[in-house]
């Protein structure tokens, strides 16, 4: 089955239906829903969205979209050798100005070999053994 680790960036365009990015998210999603893709989806990456969407938008919003992203994607979850692990890894890179939640996204992307799909490229830039994903591209 195909898989792909999706950062907030497009879920937030998903789901925020004034994001300048929406109609590409959505079709972005329905192509992966199409190709029937496994959505891998770091659970620090669920709190972004959630917190996002709770002070953009509003707290009942993000929790109807909480319920959706448990419902629909496959959450990974961060232990505390996983944090201890993503600590490490943001430490060797002192000037990177990525987040601990990035550091997931990298770390589960390259844990399960698959690509990433984002919309925020330079947090990522640094890695080139990371794969990205875009809509209308294929696996």
């Amino acid at each position: 089955m195909k898989q792909i680790v999706i950062d907030s960036s497009p879920i937030i365009g998903l789901f925020h239906p004034n994001h300048p990015q929406h109609n590409q998210c959505v079709a972005g999603f329905n192509q992966l829903q199409g190709q029937k893709t496994k959505l891998l989806i770091p659970i620090p990456i669920v709190f972004e969205v959630y917190k996002w969407l709770s002070r953009k938008i509003s707290p009942s919003i993000a929790q109807s979209r909480l319920n959706l992203m448990v419902r629909r994607f496959y959450l990974i979850s961060v232990s505390q050798v996983d944090l201890l692990e993503l600590q490490a890894f943001v430490s060797n890179l002192p000037d990177w100005r990525g987040t601990l939640e990035d550091a997931a996204v990298i770390s589960t992307a390259l844990r399960y070999r698959c690509p990433v799909w984002t919309m925020n490229y330079r947090d990522f830039s640094v890695f080139n053994s990371l794969v990205f994903w875009t809509p209308d591209n294929t696996f």
